[in-house]
């Protein structure tokens, strides 16, 4: 679903009324020209269960299913050989629920339509992790019977995969458990059932130094031809821990979320062998922003001011970028700006909002002087330049977002090479 406007106006903010979004807008390989990635992992979570609705419309998800997941996300393999398609459950979707929405069957059907390459067994997620001890027996009735039921879901899925889908297909058996030894012990029992591939599972709120010791664990419990794969690692500061530890694969979607969700990690930028870190400018859109039209409802913002204050600012920002005038004046504009969206919540809490006015300040500040997108060669940064920094709407965080997977793929590269 992550797709942008490659025609989109960015001065007048708005698309062509022509456009067919899934037809005319672009995935982060077709945007950045190549894939920064060695695959794509797709969960079964998107297509709707109980209790959550598909992000797919029926349309969608028969041509998904009927022209396999590649040819749906035009990651076909003719384009970007060597590359996998992998499926997974989206155990974090039901982790509140008491046993996963989806049959093995359910499951084995959905990797077989979309012809993915690799597909993870049905898993239920553990929290209850510990580092202390190596102990593999618990207590807790809940977290042994949600083990048990990602083993028993995994004996059924190896041979009915193997038999259903074909010889293309690799299954994932998911690894799960409360601690570094238990997580050993599930792993050895999935290699026994004949898995030559395995998950570690439940790691997303793990620290790096918890992930280790579960990843060590497993990989001295078996044997040194089964692959191993962490779900969902979203280290980014620690992921040279892992790199050349005998970790095959891993999967994250923190470039792309930190973009429009981080209150400081929206742009990355690798310089110098050192990864740099920087919040995008929020400039909201007046018309479409919730805290604007409470103010302007409550009388405290009039919205013709808001407008006009919002086009000097996104002005001045650009007039900036092409070096036509001062720091110190965009810093201004930027500021009376978020002083006026900021009327609605100083009415409430004086002192919090100001707060938020001068992090925002300083934060703009530091891009702006950096000018960090000048220093990235990728296309959207190249054709773009200034609106990549800019926090509004999903045109440019998305955007942002591409470009930091880019970013991500230059540091995992460079770390590959060096051997770190």
């Amino acid at each position: 679903m992550d797709l942008v406007d490659p025609n989109y106006d960015f001065i007048n903010d708005r698309s062509s009324p022509e456009r067919e979004p899934y037809w005319d807008d672009c995935y982060p390989h077709e945007m950045l020209g190549y894939a920064p990635y060695d695959g794509i992992l797709v969960s079964r979570a998107l297509f709707g269960q109980k209790g959550m609705k598909s992000r797919y419309s029926d349309g969608q998800i028969l041509r998904f299913r009927t022209k396999g997941a590649r040819e749906y996300l035009r990651f076909t393999e003719d384009k970007y050989p060597n590359t996998d398609m992998w499926g997974d459950c989206g155990a974090f979707t039901y982790v509140k629920d008491d046993v996963p929405p989806y049959t093995v069957d359910d499951i084995i059907d959905f990797y077989g339509d979309g012809q993915f390459t690799h597909g993870c067994s049905v898993d239920h997620i553990i929290f209850q992790f510990t580092d202390e001890g190596l102990d593999v027996f618990v207590e807790d009735k809940e977290v042994l019977r949600r083990q048990e039921i990602c083993l028993e879901n995994a004996k059924e899925f190896y041979p009915k995969s193997k038999k259903r889908i074909g010889n293309y297909f690799t299954p994932v058996g998911v690894v799960h458990g409360w601690s570094a030894a238990s997580m050993a012990e599930f792993a050895k029992k999935l290699v026994k059932i004949g898995y030559s591939y395995i998950a570690l599972g439940g790691m997303v709120p793990l620290t790096a130094k918890q992930i280790m010791s579960a990843y060590t664990a497993v990989k001295e419990s078996v044997p040194s031809d089964v692959k191993i794969h962490i779900l969902g690692f979203a280290k980014e500061d620690t992921v040279n821990q892992f790199i050349n530890k005998g970790l095959d694969s891993a999967d994250t979607t923190s470039p792309l979320i930190s973009a429009f969700k981080d209150k400081r990690k929206n742009y990355y930028l690798y310089e110098n062998d050192e990864m740099k870190y920087y919040a995008a400018l929020r400039v909201p859109q007046m018309l479409k922003n919730s805290e604007v039209k409470k103010g302007v409802q409550s009388g405290h913002i009039n919205l013709e001011d808001a407008i006009e204050l919002e086009k000097q600012t996104l002005k001045e920002i650009r007039l900036f970028a092409e070096g036509q005038t001062k720091l110190e004046n965009v810093i201004t504009c930027y500021e009376q700006y978020w002083n006026l969206i900021m009327k609605e919540k100083a009415s409430i809490d004086e002192v919090n909002a100001k707060k938020v006015i001068n992090f925002n300040k300083n934060n703009a500040h530091k891009v702006l002087s950096e000018k960090p997108w000048l220093k990235c060669s990728c296309e959207i940064c190249s054709k773009v330049g200034v609106e990549v920094i800019l926090f509004r709407g999903n045109n440019r965080n998305r955007r942002r977002g591409f470009h930091n997977i880019h970013i991500y793929s230059k540091l995992i590269n460079k770390l590959r090479k060096n051997g770190k």
